[in-house]
């Protein structure tokens, strides 16, 4: 219990809006926790699925190394990425980063100018490219997931171990005091009507 809390019915009533207060948004913090742990788990599964893609892709990419090797100056104009369109999400309070759309640079080319399989090799290396900065955007909302859910959790925990049992325990304390000065009361009063009975 804070040391400073005045014994009185002022402070009281003061004490116990403040647990009302914690008691109507510790419920909505859980909901929010909640939303959190669920979104989390999204999140973490679209990252083992996207990584699990990435390796496939890297895997298939051994197949045409070769190739890229000797197109690879050819290339390099075809994989820059001109522009990551990015947007964000609102989730319980939390702005998370969405992926809308990666944009490569499209330089003009002769068809009869480029090997065979020029446009295979390209669109391959692309995915990759592609994959990986999916990968990098879903990374960063676990981030921010993760430390939404680590500060939810500490306010929940600041609730329910500190604040709300410093309430309780503080309204307790005045409601003893005050009990205890109306005996002190009555009894005083109980002694006068005596002393005045004596009196006459």
């Amino acid at each position: 219990m804070p040391e400073n809390i005045k014994l009185n019915k002022v402070s009281l009533r003061e004490q116990k809006q403040k647990l009302g207060m914690y008691q109507r948004f510790l419920p909505a913090l859980e909901a929010r926790k909640q939303l959190f742990l669920l979104q989390q788990a999204q999140v973490r599964r679209a990252i083992r699925e996207k990584s699990l893609q990435l390796e496939a892709s890297l895997k298939a990419a051994e197949t045409f190394s070769p190739l890229f090797r000797e197109m690879e100056g050819l290339l390099k104009p075809f994989l820059v990425i001109e522009k990551i369109v990015r947007s964000t999400k609102n989730f319980a309070g939390l702005k998370v980063p969405q992926l809308d759309e990666v944009v490569f640079r499209q330089p003009a080319y002769g068809f009869f100018d480029t090997p065979y399989s020029f446009e295979t090799v390209r669109d391959r290396t692309r995915e990759i490219i592609l994959l990986r900065t999916e990968l990098d955007v879903l990374e960063q909302q676990e981030a921010l997931l993760s430390e939404g859910l680590r500060k939810t959790s500490q306010r929940i925990n600041l609730y329910e171990q500190r604040l709300m049992p410093d309430c309780r325990e503080a309204i307790r304390h005045i409601n003893v005091y005050l009990q205890d000065q109306r005996a002190v009361a009555v009894g005083v009063a109980k002694a006068a009507k005596r002393l005045s009975a004596a009196a006459f």
